[in-house]
């Protein structure tokens, strides 16, 4: 599976601007919702809403939830804006650079100050890695009355970020990028948005999948649309959205910070002001050798 990727990624160096995921995966949870049997016929179905269909069926993924995402669905299929790590996938693709095995860890989330004025802050958040051309997803449990001056570390199911749980440390492919957010719980079903964060990246291979393969610009659009499904399916709400950021560290550059050390901590800082209060949070992270 790895090297057909890599063909695709290589095929093409075109970068769409518009979803080709978010209209499909619409499509797809209208029928997912409407329907009453889980099994009907879809020969009449383009590949794409067929592959989304399949994976919501799969998950047995809340069709309350999807009713709410209906609802304020959005019309703006637009991808998200490069940002720096955009052509790593082109430009490290055939990367010999050697790399330790690593581990890394969100540890630790500090308030210095809360966005709400009268109640203490719910906190989750939810992180995406992109591990080569694929990436990997969760979101942690609820975090409950977090005040300003306040804050709390990662239970050790949440923390770990890469590789993927049940593996204590792999070597990136290339290199290792990282989106997260942090969001204020406002009573959604955290279990359910879980669920949603591995739901996110198999729709969006599956969706790929369903279109031509051999014409696959759409591989190297895969960590944009992820981003972009993710703005719609995790913290409906923008007002929840705490905190986004993103990070990476290409192969090279891991290698040579943890060449004398064992682990790395480091730390990002969010803040802004709201109703002319200021805010900041404070997230964690430790890079780790094996």
């Amino acid at each position: 599976m790895k090297w057909i990727l890599l063909g695709l990624v290589f095929s093409s160096a075109l970068w769409a601007e518009t979803s080709r995921i978010i209209p499909s995966v619409f499509e797809a949870a209208e029928i997912y919702v409407e329907s009453d049997q889980d099994e009907h016929d879809e020969s009449y179905l383009r590949p794409d809403i067929r592959a989304a269909l399949r994976i919501l069926r799969e998950k047995k993924v809340s069709k309350e939830y999807f009713k709410e995402i209906l609802v304020n669905k959005t019309l703006n299929f637009d991808l998200p804006e490069d940002d720096d790590f955009d052509q790593w996938t082109i430009e490290e693709s055939f990367s010999d650079e050697e790399v330790p095995e690593v581990a890394l860890h969100a540890y630790k989330l500090d308030v210095h100050a809360q966005a709400g004025t009268f109640f203490k802050d719910d906190i989750y958040t939810y992180f995406f890695v992109t591990d080569g051309v694929i990436p990997t997803g969760k979101v942690t449990s609820v975090y409950k009355g977090v005040g300003s001056g306040k804050g709390f570390f990662f239970s050790e199911s949440d923390r770990s970020i890469f590789p993927v749980p049940g593996m204590v440390a792999k070597k990136p492919h290339w290199h290792l990028i990282v989106a997260y957010g942090v969001i204020k719980f406002n009573g959604d079903n955290v279990k359910e948005m879980q669920k949603i964060s591995s739901v996110i990246i198999d729709i969006a291979i599956a969706v790929y999948q369903a279109y031509e393969p051999e014409n696959s610009e759409i591989i190297v659009n895969l960590r944009k649309e992820i981003k972009a499904l993710t703005e719609i399916l995790i913290g409906l709400k923008k007002d929840d959205r705490l905190a986004t950021g993103s990070f990476g560290y290409k192969n090279s550059e891991i290698s040579e910070l943890l060449k004398e050390d064992s682990y790395l901590e480091f730390s990002k800082i969010h803040s802004g002001t709201n109703a002319n209060k200021k805010w900041e949070y404070e997230v964690f992270f430790r890079l780790l050798r094996n």
